[in-house]
């Protein structure tokens, strides 16, 4: 093993490293390697590089396997026993709860709420000039918060938009990193950095959820029930109610998953749409072709291959979600490898989705790869932006249809360059965001 972890003070050195930035602290050679085997300050640790690792932990054996306490961690003080967070017969439960309203037959009319929301935030960029700046990252989360918020429950945010914004800022900031106690396991009771900030966060994220939660129960049902109604309708087989702390957890976990990483993916398409003026030019000819002018439908989707194409492959780059990391529960065998019950298993998508094994020049922009013609040479256990196996994000074709909609409306009306003299750093945390924001100039295009 190379001495990246050869004595406590290099362990710690490296963990430090990845507490200030997860996808830091991956070395280079990490890059070309299958499978990793560390042991820190006693504890196993397993780094998991390929296709079929990936499959076996997450797929086929994944009831061996539960989520790492530092996931949990992180996680548990914003989303209580969400489904992000929950294990065993509770996620299973919420699971199938929450799944009616992700299918595939609402989507048609979630694309018009997309559409709503993508409008309202172009008139307001529309009145502010033909040429302005701003750090994109708030225009982005404040419309895929409003367009969550109204399609899972049918509430509209407004200004509060702001507050969420805010507070979600404020607890990346301060309960966002990975502490070491975490990630070696040690107990919840140990002091951590941050966590008197990241509760005065989520007390504010907390006022927001109460509004949207009790204008729910207030509101008559839809024709469509919508997730909120859902979960307040819901009855066990003894015909209990769902607890109000666990709707509270839910809907704090579509919040989550439902606005932060569609809107990050839109800040990086367009950094990397501005320092690729090829793939620029091919967006526009495709918007030009398939829409003539005209506003996206639901129905155009399937023609905006090329636009599709460039989201896929920004999530490859830059997945929102760069990390999951599970704990064994039993023994198990894995390439080969012997697992301890207890081990820890980490997957880095940051480091998977560039791996010099499984993709050719990873490291460069090509949304080619994503093509209808190349997608048999893409392994999906090569790429997994939402996750795989049982635990795959609830919402991932949603999360698609919304981000290429709403690229495609704001590249066919505007120009984004990202600021002359910004440092563009990624920054992996809770989530892969830019260090220093998006600052960007936004032009009106003819």
């Amino acid at each position: 093993m190379l001495s990246f972890f050869r004595d406590t003070r290099a362990t710690l050195r490296a963990l430090s490293k990845a507490r200030d930035n997860m996808i830091a602290a991956w070395p280079k050679s990490f890059y070309r390697r299958e499978f990793i085997e560390e042991n820190i300050l006693g504890r196993r640790l397993y780094i998991i590089n390929s296709p079929a690792g990936v499959q076996r932990v997450f797929v086929t054996n994944a009831a061996n396997y539960r989520k790492s306490p530092s996931n949990t961690a992180t996680l548990k003080p914003l989303l209580g026993n969400g489904l992000f967070v929950s294990e065993g017969e509770l996620w299973s439960r919420q699971r199938k709860v929450m799944t009616p309203a992700t299918g595939a037959n609402r989507l048609a009319p979630y694309a018009e709420i997309i559409g709503a929301c993508g409008r309202e935030m172009l008139g307001e960029w529309q009145e502010r000039g033909t040429t302005f700046e701003c750090d994109v990252n708030e225009p982005f989360t404040l419309v895929t918060a409003e367009v969550i918020s109204q399609i899972m429950f049918g509430y509209r945010l407004g200004a509060q938009g702001w507050t969420l914004y805010e507070a979600f800022k404020d607890y990346q900031a301060s309960a966002g990193r990975v502490h070491i106690a975490e990630m070696l396991g040690f107990p919840t009771w140990m002091p951590r950095p941050g966590r008197l900030a990241g509760k005065r966060a989520v007390e504010k994220f907390d006022g927001v959820l109460a509004d949207i939660i009790r204008a729910g129960r207030e509101r008559a049902e839809p024709a469509t029930p919508d997730l909120l109604h859902m979960l307040v309708a819901y009855r066990d087989a003894e015909g209990k109610a769902m607890p109000p702390d666990l709707v509270r957890d839910e809907v704090a976990s579509i919040f989550l998953a439902g606005h932060e990483t569609t809107a990050i993916t839109l800040a990086w398409a367009f950094y990397l749409l501005d320092q690729h003026r090829d793939v620029e030019a091919r967006v526009h000819a495709e918007l030009e072709k398939v829409l003539g002018g005209r506003e996206p439908r639901f129905e155009d989707i399937d023609q905006l291959v090329y636009c599709r194409a460039v989201i896929d492959e920004t999530l490859r780059l830059f997945p929102p979600v760069h990390v999951f990391s599970r704990q064994a529960i039993g023994p198990d065998e894995v390439c080969g490898h012997q697992i301890r019950k207890g081990s820890f298993m980490t997957v880095s998508s940051w480091v998977l989705h560039r791996h010099e094994l499984w993709w050719e020049k990873p490291n460069k922009f090509r949304p080619e790869r994503f093509l209808p013609e190349n997608a048999a040479k893409v392994n999906r256990f090569a790429y997994i932006p939402f996750g795989t196996g049982p635990r795959v994000c609830l919402g991932k074709h949603l999360g698609l249809l919304e981000a290429t909609m709403l690229f495609a409306m704001i590249a066919q009306r505007f120009q984004l360059r990202v600021k002359p003299g910004t440092s563009v750093e990624p920054l992996g945390r809770m989530t892969l965001r830019p260090r220093w924001g998006m600052p960007m100039v936004i032009t009106r295009r003819a």
